[in-house]
C-alpha cells in the first residue's frame, strides 16, 4: 500500500513548474512552493515528502541546509545545470538525488517513483523499530482448529476396523467367509 504521493516543487522557474507538474499529474500531487519562508508550512502539512528544489532559487543552500537538519524523513531531488557548482555541492551534501533542469520525462518519472518507494521502506523500517521497541505483540488466543480437526476426525472403532481390514487384505484373506463376517461388522 503506497502513502499519498506528495511531492513539493520549490522554484520560482513558472516553466520548471509547470513541466514538473505535467510529468507528474499521474503520479503525484505536486505542491509548488516559491517563497522560502513557506517551506517549512509546506512540510508541516505534508511530511514525508520528495522535495525537488531549484538550486537556482533564493536561498536555496540555507534551506538545504534546514532539510537536513529538520526534516530529514524527507527525500531531497536537486534540479541544476549540468555540471555546475550548485549541483556538485548538492550532490555532496548527502541528499537523494541530483538532477540536470532539462529533465527527460521517464528518467524523472522513474527517479521520482523510486523516490516515493524509498518512502515508503522507510516507513515501514520505522513502524517496525518502534513496534521492536515496545516489545512483542499481545499473544494470540489459542486457535480451536484442533478441536475442529478431532470433531471430524474418525472415530476409535472405525480405526480399528480399517486397521483389521489392512490387515486381512495383507494377508490376503479375502474368501467369502471372511466378506460375510467383514459386513456383519459393517452393518
Amino acid at each position: 500500500m503506497r502513502m499519498a504521493s506528495i511531492c513539493i516543487l520549490y522554484t520560482q522557474d513558472g516553466d520548471l513548474a509547470r513541466r514538473v507538474k505535467a510529468f507528474l499529474r499521474t503520479m503525484a500531487l505536486v505542491r509548488h512552493v516559491t517563497d522560502p519562508n513557506r517551506m517549512e508550512a509546506a512540510l508541516q502539512q505534508n511530511s514525508p515528502a520528495v522535495i525537488l528544489m531549484d538550486l537556482r532559487a533564493k536561498e536555496c543552500r540555507d534551506l538545504l541546509e534546514q532539510l537536513e537538519q529538520d526534516w530529514s524523513e524527507s527525500l531531497v531531488i536537486a534540479l541544476g545545470a549540468l555540471r555546475s557548482e550548485p549541483l556538485r555541492e548538492a550532490e555532496q551534501s548527502g541528499i537523494y538525488a541530483a538532477e540536470d533542469l532539462q529533465l527527460d520525462r521517464h528518467r524523472f518519472q522513474t527517479l521520482v517513483g523510486r523516490a516515493f518507494d524509498h518512502l515508503e521502506i522507510m516507513q515501514e523500517n520505522r513502524d517496525l523499530r518502534e513496534q521492536s521497541h515496545y516489545g512483542p505483540p499481545a499473544e494470540h488466543p489459542r486457535r480451536s482448529e484442533p478441536v475442529l480437526e478431532r470433531a471430524h476426525a474418525p472415530s476409535l472403532p472405525l480405526l480399528r476396523f480399517l486397521v483389521s481390514f489392512g490387515a486381512s487384505i495383507m494377508s490376503k484373506d479375502c474368501s467369502p467367509a471372511s466378506l460375510k463376517e467383514w459386513r456383519t461388522l459393517l452393518a
